[in-house]
């Protein structure tokens, strides 16, 4: 087969969960698959090395269409993918986009998470008009496969969209475990805290700063905690993150409360390492990197217990009500109090780290690829 890719995800210059799964899983399925070939289509003005990406079987196609020219093109059926990928058999986009293609072309599409429809209070209204315009309901009716990062993304599937079951995979993502491991030098863990000023002892929030990501509630609780411990906030800039910082100002700890802004992938081990522990008290979401990768590294745990993240943290983290600010505040208090509460987490976490791998991760992917092959 010929699978056309979609790699426009990789466009936005930094690395959150759908650009680490694009980048990870491609790395491991071209190494993997000896029987199919790959066209990879990237769609920018500037130019992004992606020599990385080449291999035997894949070839990689550039435009550099203006992005919403491109996708009133794919909307409006002006232009179809096949015009930049040439002939293909499977069009796989690692995240939803917009896109047209022959009808004779079947369709793969990753969900990562459906908080755009699920949770919608909390997206600003461009972000809106954009989820809108996407035409979810349409796109997975057209879509031959859909692959979930999460059986609860599938469940979610199934009752807002009436998917059929059979039409949906669950494949989670992996965990780089040559990258985070619990065995980082000390020479690194020592750059990471030179380079961003990092406090002797902290808790970790490291996400993108939006209001489902729940900082707010984090602040208050944090605010509770009697015990000289920084909180370090990490993570890019998402949107109505003002009321944030106007709390972190008018806190009565915002001295022991720093914002580093968002970190590059190579120091976030370092970063995630040196924490007391990670606390990551999301309203929803689709699957949760970051607590496994702060699992993989052997910093304990503390997250939401809705949505997806109880797949992957289970009983290797405390899980919190992120409604609540004293359920929060407990989670902060235990790991505090609890020396031996905290090894136990780490060692679980650590086993539980091991289950996830890009490996797998890709045999899985490839699977379901190569059985469309029998499919009408």
């Amino acid at each position: 087969m010929r699978i056309g890719v979609d790699l426009r995800s990789l466009s936005s210059g930094t690395v959150s969960g759908v650009e680490n799964y694009t980048l990870n899983l491609l790395d491991h399925l071209l190494k993997l698959d000896k029987s199919n070939q790959y066209v990879l289509f990237y769609n920018a003005f500037s130019k992004k090395k992606l020599e990385h990406l080449h291999f035997v079987n894949s070839e990689i196609k550039t435009s550099r269409w203006p992005n919403k020219l491109l996708n009133l093109a794919f909307k409006f059926n002006i232009a179809k993918v096949e015009k930049f990928t040439g002939p293909i058999d499977v069009w796989f986009m690692p995240n939803l986009n917009q896109f047209s293609v022959n009808p004779s072309t079947k369709v793969v599409i990753t969900v990562h998470d459906l908080s755009p429809v699920v949770t919608t209070e909390f997206y600003d209204t461009k972000r809106k008009v954009w989820h809108k315009f996407l035409n979810y309901k349409t796109a997975y009716r057209r879509a031959n496969l859909l692959l979930a990062v999460s059986e609860y993304t599938k469940q979610d599937l199934i009752r807002l969209f009436n998917v059929p079951e059979e039409k949906v995979g669950v494949v989670y993502p992996g965990v780089d475990k040559n990258i985070f491991r619990p065995d980082l030098p000390i020479e690194e863990l020592r750059k990471a805290r030179n380079f961003y000023g990092l406090p002797g002892e902290y808790f970790l929030f490291l996400n993108t700063i939006e209001p489902r990501k729940n900082l707010k509630n984090l602040i208050k609780a944090f605010e509770l905690v009697k015990e000289p411990i920084s909180l370090v906030i990490a993570g890019r800039l998402g949107w109505k993150f003002g009321a944030d910082f106007r709390l972190i100002k008018r806190s009565k700890k915002s001295a022991k409360i720093k914002y580093i802004g968002y970190i590059e992938e190579q120091h976030k081990p370092t970063v995630i390492k040196l924490a007391k522990a990670l606390v990551y008290p999301s309203f929803y979401e689709g699957f949760g990197f970051v607590p496994l990768e702060a699992m993989a590294v052997g910093t304990p745990v503390i997250s939401s217990q809705l949505a997806s993240l109880p797949e992957v943290v289970g009983d290797a983290g405390l899980l919190i009500n992120p409604y609540s600010v004293e359920s929060i505040y407990l989670g902060l208090n235990q790991i505090l109090s609890d020396e031996a509460l905290a090894r136990i987490l780490k060692a679980k976490g650590e086993r539980a780290a091991q289950e996830f791998s890009w490996d797998k991760t890709a045999e899985q992917t490839l699977a379901h690829l190569n059985n469309l092959k029998f499919k009408s």
